[in-house]
């Protein structure tokens, strides 16, 4: 009564359709562990790029202390001599 194709679909046709539903669960399911793990890194990055900042100011700060004292290191050896 059937084609031999429509007893095919028939027969597997529920096993395809949870095969596919299967497939779109997966690919949700890694699609939003990806992306958290993006947001993960992008987050390091952020803290990583503010220590960054924060030790180049720190050491600009370093320099000029450290220029101040030559500055005076110097003068007070003129004035020693």
């Amino acid at each position: 009564m059937f084609s031999p194709l429509m007893n095919i679909m028939m027969q597997y046709g529920e096993s395809v359709l949870l095969g596919i539903i299967a497939a779109f669960i997966s690919k949700v399911y890694f699609t939003a562990k990806m992306q958290g793990e993006i947001r993960g890194y992008q987050n390091d990055i952020l803290k990583s790029y503010a220590k960054i900042n924060e030790l180049e100011a720190q050491n600009e700060q370093l320099e000029k202390r450290l220029k101040n004292r030559q500055i005076t290191f110097s003068k007070e050896l003129v004035f020693l001599n």
